[in-house]
């Protein structure tokens, strides 16, 4: 009996116990790899009849190398390191995650928001050096009654918007591309434009995909019409974000504060100027990450393939003329 091969190309995790559950029966043959030489990596997926991926980038020359893959799955929502087109040219479907972690990314931007508004990481520090309200702190502001900017709306941004809900904004705004400016939610939230957004938040979270249209969008034009005294945070890609231009108006101003738990080079150059500045908090992108959201990544990312193989659809794909 022939069997599926499956290959998970980079495994970031402790084990495949959920995955080998999914792919338990006779049928398929479970590969896993941590991390593979771009040679190796060839060398692993040529026959392949499926690819489970993490952070391995998928381009044009390794996606033509494969011989009979029928579907390569991303582990999560996003899916910047793979060739979408060049997959859609094989018909090879590229199966995506999209609802498995956007309670754990709301809770991680509510989280950085208020370590920003508090400097709490900031006062741990001087506390654990010894100090005890006997050095000068920056200013703190109050939260409730300042404004919130959500940019981009999809289940991450609404889930925060809910989570926050008890702070006490006094205005919600939010800026979405499938959305129309000019009007307001049944929550209360007002649809504006990006000039608006930037123009009016105090806080501005950011949930955007990672595509050709909003790669580099918070440029230093857009940066720099920021809400003076504004905080940004980006818990979405940090392809989206110039960190040049970011490094500027943190020091010069418009933007007081950034939490970033993505960058756009991960991990960071040891001499990344965002390393050196006070008024930076960085978390090593776990936003997505909890106990229960792994174990649904993980099944979930399986089942696409499972489906594929046995249904001859996934479960969610990405559009091809997306």
């Amino acid at each position: 009996m022939n069997r599926y091969r499956i290959v998970i190309t980079d495994n970031l995790y402790d084990d495949c116990l959920v995955e080998e559950q999914v792919f338990a029966d006779d049928r398929f043959q479970l590969e896993s790899f941590r991390q593979l030489t771009r040679e190796n990596l060839f060398e692993k997926v040529r026959t392949a009849d499926a690819l489970m991926v993490n952070m391995a980038r998928i381009d044009r020359e390794l996606i033509d190398s494969l011989e009979k893959c029928k579907i390569i799955s991303r582990y999560g929502i996003g899916y910047d390191n793979v060739d979408v087109q060049a997959a859609a040219e094989k018909g090879i479907p590229v199966g995506i995650v999209p609802d498995y972690c956007h309670i754990e990314v709301a809770e991680h931007t509510a989280a950085l928001l208020l370590s920003c508004a508090r400097r709490i990481p900031q006062r741990h520090e001087l506390v654990r050096k010894g100090h005890w309200r006997d050095t000068p702190g920056h200013s703190i502001y109050r939260v409730k009654g300042s404004t919130l900017g959500i940019f981009g709306y999809g289940q991450t941004g609404k889930a925060l918007h809910k989570q926050v809900s008890g702070f006490g904004f006094s205005r919600v705004l939010i800026h979405s591309r499938k959305l129309k400016p000019g009007t307001f939610l049944d929550n209360g939230a007002e649809l504006v434009s990006l000039e608006t957004l930037l123009a009016q938040s105090d806080y501005l979270s950011v949930h955007i995909p990672l595509n050709d249209e909003t790669r580099g969008i918070l440029n230093e034009k857009n940066l720099m019409s920021m809400k003076p005294g504004s905080v940004l945070i980006n818990t979405a890609r940090g392809g989206v974000l110039n960190e040049k231009a970011l490094f500027k108006v943190l020091t010069a101003g418009p933007v007081r504060a950034a939490a970033l738990d993505v960058l756009d080079r991960e991990p960071p150059d040891p001499d990344n100027p965002l390393l050196t500045l006070d008024n930076v908090i960085l978390t090593d992108h776990e936003a997505y990450y909890s106990e229960q959201s792994v174990s649904d990544l993980k099944k979930k990312t399986a089942m696409n393939v499972y489906s594929m193989l046995t249904t001859g659809e996934p479960v969610h794909s990405v559009p091809v003329n997306d």
